[in-house]
């Protein structure tokens, strides 16, 4: 793959798929960016330039029709796609698991997992036809771990992981690479919500469990707080 061939970087409008076309850019590459906002994708596009960035549109990854729709039109448009950055992501709903609502919770698989599958299915036909291709899923320490409260993003972003590693096994006969990258906390917009959130619920969460607690006796809690951080390191590390 030479430095000029078209990267398609979905999500390109946030924190990190900003950061990864800066990068591309400065090794000369030539990126096709789509991003669901508007405003900074087009800001991103104008500062990096119509050289480097020949196409760039506005377009929601749940939406396998577009999307199918916005490959076509990107391949006919600046030749065929050489690799592929899916950097599309959302935190979704920060409350307890048993709290959850599905409907956030579907709207979290839609956007962190189907979206991903959306983009393989436009992507890798034309990968599969030259013989080559590399796909990049930007994944999350969340999907090596468990985390409280989160357990909706924490679950679409295993599932991501597990997407990975079955697509890298299925598709590497045919000259195509997929490999997930899965960053720790980074600053950022999002996991300043995410702080926020936790801070608040955990408060909550203590003094509400403080309260159910208060009929026990002092070694009784100790004893139940033991196994309960025990099972929870048991099930971390499994």
């Amino acid at each position: 793959m030479s430095a000029r061939s078209p990267i398609l970087i979905a999500g390109a409008a946030g924190l990190l798929g900003t950061a990864i076309a800066d990068a591309l850019v400065e090794r000369g590459g030539r990126l096709v960016l789509a991003d669901l906002h508007t405003e900074p994708l087009e800001a991103l596009a104008q500062r990096l330039g119509a050289d480097a960035v020949p196409l760039a549109e506005a377009l929601d990854f749940r939406d396998e029709e577009r999307v199918l729709r916005f490959v076509s039109s990107a391949t006919s448009a600046v030749g065929h796609l050489a690799a592929c950055v899916n950097a599309v992501g959302i935190e979704g709903p920060i409350v307890p698991t048993d709290q959850l609502d599905l409907d956030t919770v579907r709207d979290v698989y839609e956007t962190n997992v189907f979206a991903a599958v959306s983009l393989v299915k436009a992507i890798v036909p034309g990968m599969r036809t030259r013989g080559e291709g590399r796909i990049i899923n930007i994944a999350s320490g969340a999907g090596l771990s468990g985390g409280e409260f989160m357990s909706a993003y924490h679950s679409s972003k295993h599932a991501m992981v597990g997407l990975t590693r079955s697509m890298a096994r299925e598709l590497a006969a045919l000259g195509i690479s997929v490999n997930a990258v899965c960053p720790g906390c980074i600053e950022s917009p999002m996991l300043e919500r995410i702080e926020l959130a936790l801070s608040e619920l955990s408060d909550r969460w203590l003094a509400s469990w403080r309260r159910s607690a208060s009929a026990s006796t002092p070694s009784a809690l100790a004893a139940s707080s033991r196994r309960c951080s025990s099972a929870s390191n048991s099930r971390c590390r499994s």
